[in-house]
C-alpha cells in the first residue's frame, strides 16, 4: 500500500522549489493607477513568484526625498528594505525625465528594466542607455519581430522571426528605440524592421551615449524592453501590455527573469515535473 504525502505538504515543496530571494521590493515608476488592478502591477504579481511589494508612484526624478525614499527603504518605507528592482512603466511623461532628472538611477548597483525608449533614449538628456530617439509608425502586421542569437537566450525562444506585437490601430509602434547602433556594449535581443523592439546591458557594460548616462558602465544589469500604448487616452497604461502577443508577454516575463532578482512562476509543464518529482519522493511502500 502507497502513502501518499499529504497535499499541503506537497504544495509547499513546490513554493519552496518556484521561488527565490524572500523580501525582494520592486519599485515601479509610471502613471499607471496603483490600485491592485492596474495592469503592471498585476503582470508582476501573476508572474513573478516573490514579489512582495511595489512602491508606486512617479519616481521620476532620482534626486527627489521620495524617490530616495522608495529606493533605500527610508522614510515612508522605513523598516520594509531598500528596492532590489527598478521597473520604469510605459505610460508616462517622458519630459520628467528629462534634463538630467533621472540620470543617477545609472549609478544605482540594482537591476533596472525600462519599458520605453522614451526614458531610455539620450534625447533630451534622459538615461542615455541608446543614442537617438523613439521611433513612431514601423509596421507590426504579421511575424514582425526578429529575436537575435543574444535574445533567444534571455527571451526564452530561439532566434528567428515572431509575432510579439499585436496589432495596434494602423498596424505600427508608438515609442520604439531608433536603429539598432549606438547601444554602447549593450547586446540588441529583437528588433522590428530597423528598429530596436529589446536590449540588454550587463553588469560591466558601457550605456550607448556615456557622457549623458553619467557612467561609464552599469554596475548592474539594464534591460528595455519597448511597449506600445496606443491608442492609450491620458496614460492610463491600459492597453501597455495588451499590445503584446502571448508570445511577446512571455518574451517579456522570460526577460525580466533573466536581468532582475524576480523569479518567474515555472511553466505549467515545469511545474508538473516538480510535482511529479515531489510526490515520488514522498511515496513510501509499508512493509
Amino acid at each position: 500500500m502507497k502513502k501518499l504525502l499529504p497535499s499541503a505538504l506537497v504544495a509547499a515543496l513546490l513554493a519552496a522549489g518556484t521561488s527565490t530571494s524572500p523580501g525582494v521590493v520592486v519599485v515601479l515608476s509610471d502613471l499607471v493607477p496603483a490600485d491592485p488592478g492596474g495592469a503592471l502591477e498585476s503582470f508582476l504579481n501573476d508572474n513573478f513568484t516573490n514579489v512582495t511589494e511595489i512602491r508606486h508612484a512617479n519616481y521620476s526624478n532620482f534626486a527627489a526625498a521620495a524617490t530616495q525614499d522608495a529606493i533605500n527603504g527610508t522614510g515612508a518605507f522605513s523598516g520594509s528594505g531598500a528596492a532590489d528592482v527598478v521597473i520604469v512603466g510605459r505610460s508616462l511623461s517622458s519630459g520628467d525625465y528629462s534634463g538630467g532628472n533621472s540620470t543617477g538611477y545609472n549609478a544605482l548597483g540594482i537591476p533596472m528594466v525600462s519599458l520605453t525608449a522614451y526614458i531610455s533614449r539620450s534625447l533630451g538628456t534622459r538615461l542615455g542607455w541608446h543614442t537617438g530617439s523613439a521611433s513612431h509608425g514601423p509596421s507590426v502586421a504579421g511575424a514582425e519581430s526578429t529575436v537575435t542569437a543574444a535574445g533567444a537566450g534571455i527571451l526564452g525562444i530561439v532566434g528567428g522571426t515572431y509575432d510579439l506585437v499585436a496589432n495596434s490601430p494602423g498596424d505600427t509602434f508608438n515609442g520604439m528605440a531608433i536603429g539598432t547602433t549606438g547601444y554602447g556594449d549593450g547586446e540588441i535581443l529583437a528588433t522590428i524592421g530597423s528598429d530596436t523592439l529589446a536590449a540588454y546591458w550587463d553588469a560591466g557594460d558601457a550605456p550607448g551615449d556615456p557622457a549623458t548616462a553619467g557612467v561609464a558602465t552599469f554596475s548592474a544589469p539594464r534591460l528595455l524592453f519597448n511597449l506600445d500604448n496606443d491608442p492609450n487616452s491620458g496614460n492610463n497604461g491600459v492597453n501597455d501590455l495588451a499590445n503584446l502577443t502571448p508570445e511577446g508577454l512571455a518574451a517579456l516575463r522570460s526577460a525580466i527573469d533573466f536581468a532582475t532578482p524576480l523569479t518567474a512562476v515555472p511553466e505549467p509543464s515545469s511545474a508538473l515535473l516538480l510535482f511529479a518529482a515531489a510526490s515520488g519522493a514522498a511515496l513510501r511502500r509499508r512493509r
